[in-house]
Order: C-alpha cells, then structure tokens, then sequence
C-alpha cells in the first residue's frame, strides 16, 4: 500500500511523539508499505545541529519526509492540516494515517480512506466538533488508540465509532544484537539503577533522587530530557556521589545505557505532564514509550502502580509495581532486586519476550494496517 502518515511532530526533536510517528513510519516501510511522512517545517523548535534525521532516531532510511507550511498564527494548525491533506492527496495514497485530527479529517473530506491515532481524548470546542464531524464521515475506516481506558473513554461518549476502534499499545524495536552496554564505573559491584527519559513534571524524577540517598549501595543513572531541564536539575539537586545525570543521548547511545544497568525504573506520579508547560495530564491514557525500549532492553523493570499500566505490567511476572508515593515501597524493591539475582534476570527476560511477542513497533504496524485494509475491502 501506499501511506501518507500527517503529523505535527517536530522533526527533529527530543519529544516521545516526534519518536513514535518515526518508528511507526520505519515499521510500515519494513512491512512492505510505500510511506511519505509529512510534518510542519517548524525550523524554530528542531534540535539543532542534526545532520541525518534517520540517524539521529535510529531509524533506517526507508521512508520519504516531507515538510508542509505550519503558519505560527491562531487557527495554524488548521490551515497547515489542510495543506498537509492537500499535498498527501497529489500521491495518491492507498490510505492515510495521521496523529494529526485537522489534517485526517481535511483528508476525509477530500474523500481520501484514514486512519487516525489518538493518544488522548480530543477535548474542546473547536477540535471537539471536528472530531464530532469527523467520526461520521465514511472516509474514517479506523480509530487508533493506545489503551482500554481511552477505548471505553471514546466508546461511552462517541457511540457510533465503537466499532472502529483498535487498541495498539505503543511499542520499541527489539535491541539489535550488535549493541554494547555502555560502561558505567561501578558495574558489578554496586547494583546500577537506570532512568532513560525527559524531566517533566510528574516523571518521578525526585524520588530517584530520594532513592539515591536511601541507598548508597546502588549507583542511579539519568539519561535524557531537555537542556533547560538537564541544567535545572543541576542546580537544584544536592551533590550525591552515585547520582549520575547524562543528559541527553541520541536514541542508539540511550539504548546502550538501558542494556548497561541492571534495573529500570519508571516512577510515574499520579499526575504526568507530556511536557513542561502544564495542562491536562496523561496518567489516565497513556502508554509510555519508556515502558516498552525497557521490556526490550530485557532488564528488571520497577514501575510505578497506575490503573493503565497495569494493561501491560503485571507485578511480579514481567515488573515490580510500587506506589507512587511510598518511597519505603521502591527501596524494597531494589534490595529484593539487589539480592535477588536470578529473579531480576527472569523479571527482565519475561518482560523481553513479552516485547518481542506482542509489542514490536514492526507488529504492531502490520496489525493496524491489517485491520484497516480488511475494512476497505469489506466496503468495496
């Protein structure tokens, strides 16, 4: 098939969606699909300095990127969704995917066949009726979402797209075999604690910190998040001698630091942010990213105990849950762990095999067009 993926990611960039939207396009190319990838041409907010986007995402070059007019005025988006549309129609598509609802839904009605992916509900009066309009148009083969909570969300309130709707929990690529742990000063002799991530409210990163000092036994690594945040953290946390902030690593060098420590943790708080601005949290829908490159790096996996991860976690099979808020919870996790070798190792191959069986980005591509293709005939 032939795939024009609409989205407003900015590419380049340190964002978890920016990651997703470039996987899913990869993964659709590798299943044997024809994929155009059109994103806005925001040059103020990409990562500076990026010579080779596929590289910088650890993706091969086996998709085309185009870039569309995002105009930086009230109501933008909506004209850069049509222009997007616009363009994605003068190739042709077999379908189109998108993340993006006013590009998906101009592409409708250019009566062109969509799929849309949503990683939270579609709130507010302008998108909100866009969204009303969009569920009824016949263009709109399927809804996309990431969790059973966000299905029952649009199921209760949006009854007549009940039917549309697919789960497909995010994913991770399996870890390469040829990838090397990065070296990390006291492996094998003090337990190595790893945190691959952004810094934004709600990430947990305080009770890393905390843990830091609760357990001198243990060395903790931060990988990731934004300059202005790497720098903040700096300044505010006090000096502990087996608290190591990397900053940030491009995709390959952060999957090295996963694969180099013995456990990962994901301290998760009841209210998470997608960045640092404030707004809605995530909490009740999401489905991290950081979860499944964990599973696939096959370590032993602590995470906070939220309702939604639970649809992929299950405590003591492939991860530790802990409260969120009960630091006395994740420090006996870790000594369990630190004690526990041979249970870290089945905690973190269980996870593994659960990542490649189920949770690839490459399944999960096949199975959403798999879906959407059986419906398109069904209609013809």
């Amino acid at each position: 098939m032939k795939i024009v993926y609409i989205a407003t990611s900015i590419i380049p960039s340190r964002t978890a969606n920016s990651i997703h939207v470039m996987k899913m396009c990869q993964a659709f190319a590798q299943n044997g699909h024809e994929v155009i990838l059109i994103v806005p041409d925001n040059q103020a907010n990409r990562e500076p300095g990026v010579e080779n986007v596929f590289d910088f995402y650890g993706v091969e070059k086996c998709f085309e990127i185009l870039y569309v007019h995002l105009p930086l005025v009230k109501g933008g988006d909506l004209i850069y969704g049509f222009q997007a549309a616009k363009k994605a129609k003068e190739f042709q598509p077999d379908i189109i995917y998108g993340r993006n609802l006013s590009g998906c839904f101009s592409a409708s009605l250019l009566k062109l066949p969509v799929v849309f992916e949503s990683h939270v509900p579609v709130e507010g009066f302008v998108y909100g009726n866009i969204f009303n309009w969009f569920i009824q148009r016949p263009e709109l083969v399927k809804l996309v979402v990431i969790t059973h909570a966000l299905k029952d969300y649009y199921s209760s309130r949006y009854p007549l797209i009940s039917d549309r709707i697919i789960v497909a929990p995010d994913g991770a690529d399996p870890v390469p075999s040829e990838a090397t742990p990065a070296v990390l000063p006291n492996k094998g002799k003090k337990l190595q604690v790893g945190y691959v991530g952004h810094l934004y409210s709600g990430r947990g990163i305080d009770v890393i910190h905390q843990l830091a000092e609760r357990c001198p036994w243990a060395d903790f690594h931060i990988v990731g998040g934004t300059d202005k945040d790497i720098n903040s953290y700096r300044m505010s946390a006090t000096s502990l001698a087996n608290l190591y902030l990397h900053g940030f690593k491009l995709h390959t060098e952060a999957e090295r630091y996963r694969i180099g420590c013995d456990v990962l943790i994901a301290p998760y708080q009841n209210k998470v942010l997608v960045g640092d601005s404030g707004g809605s949290g995530t909490e009740r829908w999401m489905s991290p990213l950081k979860i499944f490159e964990y599973m696939a790096a096959g370590k032993a996996i602590i995470s906070s105990d939220i309702p939604v991860l639970r649809e992929v976690l299950v405590d003591g099979r492939n991860a530790l849950l802990c409260d969120p808020e009960d630091i006395e919870s994740w420090e006996k996790a870790l000594v369990t762990l630190s004690r526990e070798k041979d249970y870290r190792i089945q905690l973190g191959e269980t996870a593994k095999n659960e990542l490649l069986s189920t949770y690839s980005w490459s399944s999960r591509a096949s199975k959403l067009i798999d879906n959407a293709s059986k419906e398109l005939e069904k209609e013809q």
